[in-house]
């Protein structure tokens, strides 16, 4: 895939039901999530009629929850290194909550939290035969369906806004004075 460091590339929902997620998505969104997972996982491709894929659904297990996975969205940050990136991430306070592996015909990934524990993926993509130049555009702006913003709530900010442009070179702009809450960067 040609996305750049940092970029997301993919979105995740981690749901204890995946019917009833498809149902509320295909109506409310306009997807068409598939209706059955397609391999020995429960994991259904989120479908943008037309336009290809926007991410996936990940049934979560009850031993999943067990270990603390709760229902959300996660998304794939596109790194260059996986390995290096988790190291790093591990030596600014952040924490590895997957090691790094290979998923065959997907590619390398790791989930890991910022300091103040925000979970996400880091991967580096195995773009499909005859994909290999092409990007993801599972974010989008400007087009219907896709995923348009994301947003972190962090205990702090300013020490999210250094790890994040530190690891994944992302820039602040900006920020609108909210009161008693503080500043909405």
């Amino acid at each position: 895939m040609t996305n750049p460091h940092g970029d997301f590339i993919w979105y995740e929902l981690m749901s204890p039901d995946p019917d009833a997620s498809k149902r509320f998505y295909d109506a409310v969104v306009g997807w068409d999530i598939e209706p059955q997972p397609s391999g020995e996982m429960d994991y259904r491709m989120i479908n943008i009629p037309g336009a290809g894929n926007a991410g996936g659904v990940m049934r979560i297990s009850a031993e999943m929850q067990e270990h603390g996975a709760r229902p959300g969205w996660l998304g794939y940050l596109a790194v260059d290194d996986v390995d290096a990136m988790v190291k790093a991430v591990e030596q600014h306070g952040g924490k590895t909550l997957m090691p790094p592996h290979d998923l065959p015909g997907v590619g390398r990934f790791a989930m890991i939290t910022d300091p103040q524990g925000a979970p996400l993926y880091v991967m580096k993509p195995t773009p499909p035969p005859g994909q290999e130049g092409t990007a993801s555009t599972v974010f989008s702006v400007d087009q219907p369906m896709h995923v348009r913003w994301n947003e972190l709530i962090t205990s702090d900010p300013e020490g999210a806004v250094h790890f994040y442009k530190q690891h994944f070179g992302w820039h602040q702009q900006g920020e609108m004075d909210m009161g008693p809450m503080g500043s909405y960067r």
